[in-house]
């Protein structure tokens, strides 16, 4: 397909995976798409820039089998192990004539919540979001998202900072360099993904949702359409086909098929033993009540091993909701989605522990659009094959006005780290 100049196209970098879309800008529809699975990405850091270079030159290259014209800029959505996020406030006084809150009111605003951040916290880090969480004018709370124009003596300011790792966020842009591709701008991919595809009012009620992904899990809690928290947790699905392949004694790929499709490949499995201990014995056994004899035994064995990791990740969810005062206090409950939200009575767990109502999200509008794009240009589409990097893609065409303050001001950091970057590739070999 040609390209269109109203085209944005997302790269998206989780902790296992690579993903590549582009959505045209007038129609929000599908323009092209790819992924790769990668094994680099280790505590939140790209270990192997190289590596990351390769794996997006692949992600061109297959996408430009359908997207003729050359891929020069791009938008990274940012997910998995390298985010974490702290709130933050400041205050300024309003000196202007007319003592009314202006763009450069604002943008000092944010400057200085970002300096009040404690040194051994933003250590290391850049912040890659920063979301108004609530504005005071002499003391008051304003209720809007869009201060402009209001007077008053002091303006205060409280908002969610989202950081990544400097490490991290630098390997990227010098792979993104690499590839001749010009970064246009750096978003999470997850509060991108709560803003697209949970209700607001499930926002103003308060929600917390949880992307229960292949090495890490997110979760971001919302308040009054507010997000409170943004954190990662160090576990996800990866872990449970880790553990189901120790406890059971198989392979990882049957680990992961076992865990997606617990009845069938147990049953599956349970055949392979039964004629595996037929011809280690030699006898003469009902081939029917030995299968069922060591079904039963590994589905003892696979609840007692699925079901504590998955208790050990709504734990530190609990952990997380204890952290900010809203354990068993949000009426919208919990929304999980992601690769993970597909585990069996994964929803029965979370109330159990959590006491929430809880809700399993597949994505239907994202899965629909891109199944049937997949099919239009006979893509294979591959199990946990995740659909969040279009909500994010939807999420960045139609940010309203008052997102633009929680993005201003980090394109000129992305300049001067590829200006370095262009001044160091002269003296490598």
């Amino acid at each position: 397909m040609k390209k269109n100049d109203s085209d944005v196209i997302i790269i998206e970098v989780a902790t296992t995976m690579l993903r590549l879309i582009i959505i045209n800008k007038e129609s929000n529809k599908i323009v092209a798409t790819s992924s790769v699975n990668i094994d680099y990405i280790k505590r939140g850091v790209v270990k192997d820039v190289e590596a990351l270079t390769k794996s997006i030159r692949t992600l061109i290259s297959d996408t430009n089998k359908n997207y003729l014209n050359n891929i020069k800029k791009v938008v990274i959505a940012l997910s998995g192990g390298a985010l974490s996020s702290i709130s933050s406030s400041a205050e300024i006084r309003i000196n202007n004539k007319n003592h009314i809150v202006d763009e450069s009111i604002i943008e000092e605003i944010f400057r200085r919540v970002e300096s009040k951040i404690p040194e051994n916290i933003s250590q290391n880090k850049k912040i890659i979001q920063l979301i108004p969480q609530r504005y005071k004018i002499d003391g008051k709370s304003i209720n809007t998202n869009k201060p402009n124009g209001l007077s008053g003596s002091v303006f205060e300011l409280q908002a969610l900072c989202i950081f990544t790792t400097k490490q991290h966020l630098e390997n990227i842009l010098l792979a993104c360099e690499e590839n001749n591709l010009v970064v246009e701008d750096v978003i999470v991919a997850e509060y991108a993904y709560s803003k697209n595809q949970v209700n607001e009012a499930d926002r103003l009620a308060g929600v917390c949702i949880v992307n229960i992904g292949g090495d890490t899990s997110t979760i971001i809690t919302y308040e009054e359409n507010v997000p409170i928290l943004l954190e990662v947790i160090p576990l996800g699905s990866e872990d449970i086909s880790r553990d189901l392949a120790l406890g059971l004694k198989v392979s990882l790929a049957q680990a992961k098929a076992i865990k997606l499709n617990p009845d069938v490949e147990l049953h599956r499995l349970a055949s392979e033993l039964t004629e595996v201990f037929i011809n280690r014995n030699r006898m003469n056994v009902r081939k029917d009540q030995r299968d069922k004899a060591f079904f039963l035994t590994l589905q003892e064995k696979y609840h007692e091993i699925i079901y504590a990791r998955i208790i050990d990740i709504f734990e530190l969810i609990q952990k997380h909701l204890k952290k900010i005062g809203k354990d068993r206090l949000l009426p919208a409950g919990i929304i999980i989605h992601g690769g993970g939200s597909m585990m069996k009575d994964i929803d029965v767990i979370s109330k159990e522990i959590l006491h929430l109502p809880t809700q399993i999200r597949f994505d239907t509008v994202c899965n629909k659009d891109l199944l049937k794009f997949k099919q239009n240009q006979n893509i294979c589409i591959e199990n946990g094959d995740t659909m969040s990097i279009y909500a994010t893609g939807l999420f960045y065409l139609n940010q309203d006005e008052s997102e633009y303050y929680a993005n201003k001001g980090r394109s000129g950091f992305f300049m001067i780290l590829k200006n370095i970057w262009n001044w160091l590739k002269q003296f490598l070999p």
